[in-house]
C-alpha cells in the first residue's frame, strides 16, 4: 500500500483548491438549498467593504470593519436600521445584529468599526460607529437592513426580503445575492464592490484592506494614483500600463486602486468557472530572458459580465479595480468597462525563454499572465495524482522527474532542503477550469485518457502557447481556453509505456511485486464492510468497517486479479515476493487461500503447472504464530520448471520490532533446468526472504521525540528496528539452512540512501536496483520518484547477478486507472493489460543458475573459475567435464571447492 499521502497536507489542500484559480466565482463549499439567481442590485446606500481578519495573524488592521457607501447626492439617516451577520452556513441571530445611528454624508462612506484581536499593528480610521460584532477572517454573511429587528431569511429568501438593504455572501457562504458568493478572504484580505450587478460573486473582490470613514478625502486612496508621481492622481481615462500595474515586486503596487489599460487577449475563460481573460502589452513577446525581464507585461481581468465580449487577438481598453487574488495581480471590470483602444495595438508573440524555464520565484513573478512557449525538454511530467481530481498536472523542471532526495542522499540538512525546492520548483499544468472532478463526474477528465496516458516521467510538447499563472501558493501553466479534448489542447505527452520489462539476463529471474490489497475475502461477503463506491453508487473496493481490504465484490477481484495476472505473467519473473495479499488464516479461512487462487489464475493463463507456492501454515506455526499477526501478508510463488524449493519455509514472527509490519517469510530455493542430453541439472541454491516494513504514513511511539523529517517520513525508528532485526534473523537462517547467497526483496518503505538500507549495506549487501539501473524508481509520491521496493544480495549472491531492472507499469500512472477506480468519471481509464496492476512497480533480478556439471562429460570439457570455500581454504576452483571427444566447451559456474 502507498504510503498516506500526508506530508505536505498544507500544500495538498493548496492544490486541491487551486482549481478555483484567478477568479472570484467560487463553487460554494457549503451546499445551500436549489435556488434562483436572485440578484440583489445596490441602492443609494450599499456595503462596499467587509473585513473580518482584524487583530488575526497576519494582520495589518488591529479591527474587524464593515464600509458603507452612499452614492445619492443627499445625506442617509441609518436611524432605524441594522447591520447584521451569520456565519458561512448559520442564521442571523439578535446577538449579532449590531443597531446602525448615524449619517451617511453624500457621496461619502460610513465606517463600522467591529470586534478586535490580539494582533495587528495599524488602527482603523476613526470609526464612524462602533460594535462588537466578530467576523470570520475567511467566510460569512453580512445583511444591511432598514429595520432593527434580527432578519429571520436564510439561503435563497434574504436577497428577496424587503428588509434587505444589501446582503454579502462570501467565502462559501450559503447566503449570498446571485450565482455564487464573492471570493474567500484571509487575515490579510477583504473583500470590496468593484461592480454593480447584484451578483456577490461579480460584484466583490477580494484585496488588500482600504477602509475609508466619512471624514476620508472621497479621492484618497480610492483614487489611482500616477505610478511616476505618486503625489496626484491620475488623470481620468488616462491609460496605465500593464507593466506599472503588475511593479516589480510580488503585489501590485496600485492594489487596491481603479485603473484603466489596454492589452491584446491572449486567453479567454468565459466556461469553466475562471469568469475571465488575459490581456497583455501589444507588441510583447519573443525572445525572452528572464534574469533581466523587468515587470510583466501581462494581467488576468475578471469579468463575468464581459468575458463573453471578447476573443483572443482583440485589442481592448478595460477600466477596474486592482487586487491581489490569493497573490495573483487581476483587474476586476464590470459591465461597461470593457471598450477599445484609441489605436490598433500590435500582436503579442509568446515568449521564448533563454535558459529553459526558470526556477527563480522573482524571474517567474515577471512573467506572470505573459503567453509562453515551453521548449522541447523544458518540463517533464513529475506528478498525475490530483489530475483525476482538478485537471492538475504536476511538471519538473528539466527532462526527468523530480527523484526524492533519499534516493541519492543520506537523509539531513541538504536531502531535506533538496526536498523543499523541488516542491516550490514544481509547476502544475492546468486545465483553465475549475471543476472538481471527484464530484464532477459527468464531467470528462482534463488531460486523462486511454488515447494518451499522462505518465510520471513523460516529456511534455508543446504545440501551442500557454499562460503563465500563480495562484494558491503554486505557479501553473494554463491553456489559452478552458480545455476540451487532447486532440484540441496543444499539448503531448511522450508515450512511456513499456510492454514487456528491459532485459536482465541469467538463467533465472527474481524479483518483487506489491499486488495492492489483493484479497479474495470480498467486501460484499463482510458483515461491517463498507464500500468506496463508483459514481453510479455501486461498491468497487473496501473503505473500512471490517477486516478485508480489497475488492468489493466478484467483478471488482476479477479486474484487479486479470491485471495482476497479465503483469507477472509478461514480467519473466520466475520467482516471486508478493506484498499486500490477504493473509486468508488470519480471516479465518484456509492458510493461503487468496495465493493460491492467485496461482490457479495464473496456470489458468500461463498453462497448467506454470506456477506454483510456498505454503506458509507449517512456517508460522514452527515460529510460534497461529497465521500471522495481520490480515495483510507476504507470500512466495514460483515456477517449478525454473526453481525448486528447499525444506520448507521459515518466518520471522513472534519478533516485537515486527508488532506494527508484516513478518519476513524466506525459503530457501535452488535453480533447475537440463543439460544438452535433457537431464536435470540443479542450481547453487539461494536463501530469498519477501519483507513489507512499516509504511511512512502513520507514527510510531518514537516519533514523538524525534524532529520532523519530510525525507524519511514517520516511523522511521520502526523501519530501523525492523531492518536490525531481519539482518540478525537471516544470519541465523543462513546457518541453520546451510545457504550462503541471499536475496532480500520487498518493500522496504525505504528509499534507497535511508537508515534501513544502511544496515545492509553495513552487512555487505548491495541494492541491485540502483546499481543496474540508477534511473529506475518504483515509486511516486509528491511528485517526486523512488525506490522504496528493493532487491539486496549479499556478497557471495552479488557475483550472480547479471543485471536488475524495475518494470515502470504502476508508479507513472493515474490513481484513475486501478480496477478499484473503473466508472469514477465518465471518462473511463480502467482498460485491461498490465498497466495500473498496482501502485508500485515490480522489481526484476537476473541471476546465473550455476548449474552443477552432468556426469559423464559429453563430447568435451568445461572450466570454471571460482573461489574455494570450504574450511576457509581459499583457491581457484574448478568444474571439470569429462573428456570424450573432439567437441570442448566451457562450463558456466563458480567452484564451491577449496
Amino acid at each position: 500500500m502507498s504510503p498516506a499521502r500526508t506530508v505536505l497536507p498544507l500544500r495538498r489542500l493548496a492544490c486541491g483548491a487551486a482549481a478555483l484559480a484567478l477568479g472570484a466565482g467560487l463553487v460554494p463549499a457549503l451546499e445551500a438549498p436549489a435556488r434562483a439567481a436572485d440578484l440583489l442590485p445596490p441602492g443609494d446606500l450599499r456595503i462596499s467593504e467587509v473585513y473580518g481578519g482584524g487583530g488575526n495573524s497576519g494582520a495589518t488592521y488591529t479591527h474587524d470593519f464593515v464600509e458603507l457607501r452612499n452614492t445619492s447626492d443627499a445625506p442617509i439617516s441609518l436611524d432605524g436600521w441594522s447591520l447584521q451577520y451569520a456565519a458561512k452556513a448559520g442564521a442571523f441571530s439578535t446577538g449579532n445584529t449590531l443597531q446602525l445611528t448615524g449619517t451617511v454624508p453624500a457621496g461619502g462612506t460610513f465606517l463600522v468599526q467591529l470586534a478586535q484581536g490580539s494582533g495587528g499593528t495599524e488602527a482603523l480610521p476613526t470609526p464612524d460607529q462602533t460594535g462588537s460584532l466578530a467576523l470570520s477572517g475567511t467566510g460569512g454573511v453580512v445583511a444591511l437592513s432598514n429595520a432593527s429587528g434580527t432578519l429571520t431569511c436564510q439561503f435563497e429568501t434574504c436577497a428577496g426580503e424587503t428588509a434587505v438593504v444589501d446582503l454579502l455572501g462570501w467565502g462559501g457562504a450559503a447566503t449570498f445575492a446571485g450565482t455564487a458568493p464573492a471570493a474567500a478572504t484571509t487575515n490579510a484580505t477583504s473583500v470590496s464592490r468593484t461592480a454593480e450587478t447584484g451578483d456577490n460573486a461579480a460584484d466583490f473582490t477580494a484585496g488588500a484592506p482600504t477602509p475609508q470613514s466619512s471624514g476620508a478625502d472621497p479621492t484618497d486612496p480610492t483614487d489611482p494614483t500616477d505610478p511616476t508621481d505618486p503625489t496626484g492622481p491620475v488623470e481620468p481615462g488616462a491609460v496605465v500600463p500593464i507593466a506599472e500595474i503588475q511593479g516589480t515586486g510580488a503585489a501590485s503596487p496600485l492594489a487596491g486602486t481603479t485603473v484603466t489599460t489596454e492589452g491584446v487577449v491572449t486567453a479567454v475563460y468565459a466556461t469553466g468557472g475562471l469568469n475571465g481573460y488575459v490581456i497583455q502589452t501589444g507588441g510583447t513577446g519573443g525572445d525572452i530572458d528572464p534574469a533581466t525581464a523587468e515587470a510583466s507585461q501581462g494581467l488576468f481581468v475578471h469579468s463575468p459580465a464581459t468575458v463573453g465580449d471578447v476573443e483572443i487577438g482583440q485589442g481592448v481598453k478595460v477600466t477596474g479595480q486592482v487586487s491581489e487574488y490569493y497573490d495573483a495581480t487581476q483587474i476586476s471590470v464590470a459591465a461597461g468597462g470593457l471598450t477599445t483602444p484609441d489605436a490598433e495595438l500590435a500582436p503579442v508573440e509568446p515568449a521564448v525563454l533563454a535558459g529553459g524555464f526558470p526556477t527563480d520565484p522573482e524571474q517567474r513573478e515577471r512573467l506572470e499572465s505573459m503567453l509562453i512557449l515551453p521548449a522541447e525538454g523544458d518540463l517533464t511530467v513529475t506528478d498525475v495524482y490530483e489530475t483525476n481530481k482538478y485537471g492538475e498536472v504536476g511538471l519538473a523542471i528539466g527532462d526527468r522527474a523530480y527523484r526524492q532526495p533519499a534516493e541519492t542522499l543520506r537523509p539531513g540538512a541538504e536531502a531535506t532542503a533538496l526536498y523543499q525546492q523541488q516542491l516550490d520548483d514544481m509547476i502544475l499544468l492546468d486545465d483553465g477550469r475549475t471543476t472538481n472532478f471527484s464530484t464532477a463526474t459527468d464531467v470528462p477528465l482534463s488531460y486523462l485518457s486511454t488515447e494518451e496516458p499522462v505518465r510520471v516521467d513523460a516529456g511534455v510538447g508543446f504545440e501551442e502557447p500557454v499562460v503563465l499563472s500563480y495562484s494558491f501558493d503554486t505557479w501553473r501553466l494554463q491553456p489559452t481556453t478552458p480545455w476540451e479534448s487532447s486532440t484540441t489542447d496543444g499539448i503531448s505527452f511522450e508515450d512511456t509505456r513499456q510492454a514487456t520489462p528491459d532485459e536482465v539476463g541469467g538463467d533465472l529471474q527474481v524479483g518483487t511485486f506489491n499486488v495492492l490489497n489483493y484479497f479474495t475475502t470480498l467486501g460484499e461477503d463482510t458483515p461491517g464492510c463498507e464500500p468506496y463506491t463508483d459514481r453510479a453508487g455501486e461498491g468497487t473496493s473496501v473503505r473500512g468497517g471490517c477486516d478485508p481490504r480489497g475488492a468489493w465484490g466478484q467483478d471488482d477481484l476479477d479486474r484487479q486479479q486479470s491485471k495482476i495476472v497479465d503483469a507477472i505473467s509478461t514480467s519473466g519473473l520466475d520467482v516471486v515476493g508478493l506484498m499486500e495479499i490477504e493473509n486468508s488464516a488470519r480471516l479465518g479461512e484456509e492458510a493461503d487461500e487468496a495465493t493460491a487462487t492467485l496461482v490457479a489464475a495464473l496456470n489458468e493463463e500461463d498453462g497448467a503447472g506454470t506456477w506454483a507456492y510456498v505454503p506458509t501454515a507449517a512456517a508460522y506455526e514452527a515460529a510460534g504464530s497461529d497465521a500471522g499477526q495481520d490480515v495483510i501478508s507476504s507470500a512466495l510463488i514460483y515456477k517449478p520448471a525454473a526453481a525448486a524449493p528447499q525444506g520448507d519455509a521459515v518466518v520471522l514472527a513472534e519478533d516485537p520490532a515486527f508488532a506494527n509490519a508484516r513478518e519476513p517469510l524466506g525459503q530457501v530455493f535452488a535453480p533447475v533446468g537440463e543439460d544438452s542430453k535433457g537431464r536435470a541439472v540443479q542450481g547453487e541454491p539461494f536463501f530469498f526472504a519477501v519483507n513489507h516494513f512499516k509504511s511512512k504514513g502513520s507514527k510510531d511511539a518514537a516519533d514523538a521525540s524525534l524532529p520532523a523529517d519530510p525525507v524519511q517520513g514517520n516511523s522511521r525508528t520502526s523501519r530501523l528496528a525492523q531492518a536490525n532485526a531481519l539482518n540478525a534473523w537471516v544470519q541465523e537462517q543462513q546457518e541453520a539452512l546451510g545457504v550462503e547467497d541471499v536475496l532480500l526483496g520487498g518493500d522496504f518503505n525505504a528509499y534507497t540512501q535511508e537508515d534501513p538500507l544502511q544496515v545492509f549495506y553495513e552487512a555487505g549487501y548491495t541494492d541491485l536496483g540502483s546499481t543496474f539501473d540508477e534511473d529506475g524508481w518504483s515509486y511516486s509520491f509528491d511528485g517526486m520518484t523512488g525506490s522504496l521496493d528493493h532487491v539486496l544480495a549479499n556478497d557471495s549472491a552479488r557475483e550472480r547477478i547479471t543485471g536488475a531492472t524495475d518494470w515502470s507499469i504502476n508508479g507513472a500512472e493515474s490513481p484513475l486507472a486501478l480496477y478499484s477506480r473503473a466508472n469514477t468519471n465518465v471518462t473511463e481509464l480502467y482498460q485491461e493489460g498490465p498497466f495500473a496492476s498496482s501502485d508500485h512497480n515490480p522489481m526484476i533480478t537476473g541471476l546465473d543458475a550455476e548449474f552443477a556439471p552432468a556426469s559423464g562429460g559429453g563430447n568435451g570439457n568445461g572450466n570454471g573459475q571460482g573461489n574455494g570455500r570450504d574450511n576457509d581454504n581459499k583457491g581457484p576452483g574448478k568444474n571439470n567435464g569429462t573428456p570424450g571427444g573432439s567437441n570442448s566447451g566451457i562450463g558456466k559456474g563458480k567452484g564451491r571447492q577449496g
